[in-house]
């Protein structure tokens, strides 16, 4: 008995949550989706990495990988889940941050409309930067 615990613990029940508790409510479902964009878009900047120490200055080797239909492919896909997560991290944006400007509150409308001019313009100008130089 030396050693040994005489006192009893209520055997409990333990917490229980099953595995498709997200499948019960729409919101969950998008969020889910949400997350899983982000996975996407982490294997695209992977894959590019491996593919910049690969090719490095190499004119012809970055040729062939942007014909590579695979490589096509993979790419749009990771676009669209950028794009939904982005569009989705903006919608929120007036939602999760109250930005005062005085005593004024900024509507979370006019917020999330900042959020998109200002992805709108870096869109353009980065496209206008790639496109001329």
């Amino acid at each position: 008995m030396h050693g040994e615990s005489s006192v009893r613990r209520p055997a409990g029940y333990p917490w229980h949550m099953p595995a498709g508790w997200w499948l019960k409510n729409g919101d969950y479902i998008r969020y889910m989706i949400r997350e899983v964009t982000a996975v996407f878009a982490a294997l695209w900047v992977v894959a590019f990495l491996v593919q910049l120490a690969g090719n490095g200055r190499n004119p012809a080797a970055w040729a062939a990988t942007f014909r590579s239909p695979g490589w096509l492919v993979f790419s749009i896909i990771a676009l669209a889940f950028v794009l939904y997560h982005a569009w989705t991290a903006f919608t929120a944006t007036g939602t999760l941050v109250h930005l005062r400007m005085g005593k004024q509150v900024v509507p979370s409308g006019q917020l999330n409309g900042v959020m998109f001019v200002g992805w709108a313009v870096a869109t353009i100008v980065i496209g206008a930067i790639l496109l001329m130089g």
